[in-house]
């Protein structure tokens, strides 16, 4: 018998997004990893390419470090290149349960620039965030309307800003710009299906809901809505709707509704003054399943006829592995888009000396 068992692997090829912000793999295990590794299957003694071609964690180490080793670049044939240890602190290895995820310590902001409709969170330190992370603003001096709300990263210029995207495609503006406050990376739970912050609402004959991050809804699927009188448009407080589509792009979150709302009051966030009173945000639920459309088609039912929700709600929370930006962008070794990696979880056998 061996000391340790391999739990899980696999392979993955890097896109640009997870060389810009890491990505994570899943792992269907009741036990924690004790050991990972990661191999550049097609980086290893790649002509005239510096990279990182590998990279470990062990249970000793702390969260978010990794070593590894860095290959520089060798134009000759066959590979000679030479190899050098290296060590990471952060953005590298971290494994936890999505059910009881690691707790992020808050980071001041100074200015949010809302009130131009950009969105941009100025940062002495943006720490481990990086884009697609999900963070929640709070006590934001002169923009008190987005305390407490959750906004999913666009951007990241490290230790200078973090970008919200998909609140500034919502179309919201605000009276003055934020001055100072503090953002929380929070990683959310994987229960399905999730509510959603509303950064707008259209008037339209068929309205348009957008988001502050991106959205898991369905065509067909029947959501509810809770618009406080503060949003303006309270004649969508407590309406059910039809989903007709779905967006999520690198930007853009939103949902369009078998719902004519041309003729509501407009939606818009209540001033900061009237924020700091104490405001319920405005959200989107899953109220019901409704009948699974045909592809391309937002009225005809598919055959055979399908519902979106089978179970009032799914836990899909897993073991995740999450590889950090720093793996992939060691100073003048930067991994390359389509990169192939190996990737191995061992579990250590528990001996004991007799």
């Amino acid at each position: 018998m061996l000391p340790y068992q391999m739990i899980a692997g696999g392979k993955f090829s890097l896109t640009t997004a997870n060389i810009a912000s890491g990505l994570d793999l899943y792992v269907n295990s009741q036990n924690p990893p004790d050991y990972i590794l990661l191999k550049s299957i097609s980086g290893y003694g790649e002509a005239s390419d510096a990279q990182a071609i590998e990279w470990f964690w062990e249970r000793s180490m702390a969260q978010g470090a990794a070593k590894g080793i860095l290959q520089s670049s060798e134009g000759s044939t066959p590979q000679l290149p030479a190899m050098t240890s290296y060590s990471i602190s952060t953005l590298g290895i971290s494994t936890y349960d999505s059910a009881n995820p690691p707790v992020f310590a808050a980071l001041a902001n100074t200015t949010v620039t809302g009130n131009a409709g950009t969105f941009v969170v100025s940062m002495a330190s943006t720490g481990s965030i990086s884009v697609g992370d999900w963070v929640r603003l709070y006590n934001q001096a002169a923009e008190q309307q987005i305390s407490g709300y959750s906004f999913q990263v666009t951007a990241v210029t490290a230790n200078v800003s973090i970008t919200l995207g998909y609140m500034a495609s919502g179309g919201q503006t605000f009276a003055a710009a934020g001055t100072s406050g503090f953002v929380q990376k929070y990683i959310p739970g994987l229960f399905y299906p999730h509510w959603n912050y509303i950064a707008n609402i259209s008037q339209a004959t068929e309205a348009v809901v957008s988001f502050t991050g991106k959205n898991d809804y369905t065509p067909g699927q029947i959501v509810s809505f809770r618009v406080p009188s503060e949003f303006g448009m309270d004649e969508m407080n407590n309406k059910q709707a039809r989903v007709l589509s779905v967006t999520n792009s690198a930007t853009v979150s939103s949902i369009t509704l078998d719902l004519d709302s041309s003729g509501f009051t407009a939606f818009a966030f209540p001033t900061s003054l009237v924020a700091e009173a104490g405001v319920s945000p405005a959200v989107c639920l899953p109220s019901s399943s409704g009948v699974v459309p045909e592809a391309g088609s937002a009225s005809v039912p598919q055959e055979p006829p399908g519902t979106n929700l089978r179970d009032s709600f799914d836990n899909r929370n897993k073991r995740v592995i999450h590889l950090g930006s720093g793996l992939f962008n060691v100073s003048a070794h930067t991994s390359d888009n389509g990169d192939v990696w190996l990737w191995q979880a061992f579990k250590y056998d528990d001996y004991k000396a007799y």
